[in-house]
Order: structure tokens, then sequence, then C-alpha cells
């Protein structure tokens, strides 16, 4: 009889940290494999934190609206 050599994977906790177009970290714990099944978890799980970046953040445009409303009071463009 032969023995198949079956490796039981083993699951380890992840870290994710995604960084956004909004000059922001997300962090996300996730329960996993591997470090690309970690990746697709991702899209299952909400983040357990987020980072803001503002220093170095470039505005483009900026809108202001009354509050409660949808009602624009004003509009500048930062980055023609």
């Amino acid at each position: 009889m032969m023995q198949k050599n079956n490796k039981i994977k083993q699951l380890k906790y992840y870290d994710v940290k995604v960084d956004t177009l909004l000059n922001s970290t997300i962090t996300f714990r996730v329960l996993a494999e591997d470090e690309n099944q970690a990746i697709e978890l991702i899209k299952k799980h909400t983040p357990v934190g987020v980072k803001y970046k503002l220093i170095g953040r470039k505005d483009k445009k900026i809108t202001v609206y009354e509050a409660g409303s949808s009602i624009i009071k004003f509009i500048k463009n930062l980055i023609s």
C-alpha cells in the first residue's frame, strides 16, 4: 500500500494593508492558508483599521454643501 504525503495546510493570521487613492491605509486581518488567499479574502471582510495620511494629500476639488442638504453652495477646482 502506498502512502500519500497529504500535507494539511496550516491557517495563519495575516494583516493585509491596502493603500488607497484617498491617501489612507486600510488594514484587514484574515485567517488564510497563504498570502494569495489572504488577498482574496479581504474582498469579503470589513477592515479592522483605517489610517488617514493627511500630510502630503493633494486636494483636487472642493465642494461645499449646506448641512443636511444636497444643494451645492460653492465649488472650487484646485488642480486644472
